[in-house]
């Protein structure tokens, strides 16, 4: 997935963070993916993710959670000026499947486990 927007969002009193990024797909035509990443403060969870990809729309929308010096390294380097899009590659627990048009095939609504991410991020 291409990242076209990143926003960092501040909620509450509090300052509740969440970095909101929407990504074009780079392998399925005609969708989009709104990903949203929160920090965890639990000692326990390092991260986690669910992809849940709807049928009505071609709009995924990925919920992640990464450690709290994992979110601020995120930002930090999401920040950097690049004059190519910051590229997001998810590792789902089950394999999606796409015809020749580039065409996901589903027949159902489906929520898939994100096992792990891979980031690309320009330098230059």
């Amino acid at each position: 997935m291409a990242v076209q927007t990143a926003e960092l969002n501040l909620m509450g009193y509090s300052l509740d963070q969440e970095l909101s990024l929407s990504c074009s797909l780079m392998n399925i035509s005609r969708g989009n993916c709104v990903v949203k990443i929160k920090p965890t403060v639990s000692k326990q969870i390092h991260y986690s993710g669910i992809l849940d990809i709807s049928i009505d729309r071609p709009v995924m929308k990925a919920d992640i959670n990464l450690s709290d010096t994992k979110f601020d390294e995120l930002c930090r380097l999401m920040m950097k000026d690049a004059n190519r899009p910051v590229t997001v590659i998810m590792l789902l627990d089950l394999p999606l499947s796409i015809n020749l048009a580039g065409d996901l095939l589903i027949e159902t609504a489906a929520k898939l486990k994100i096992l792990d991410l891979s980031w690309i991020i320009p330098l230059k």
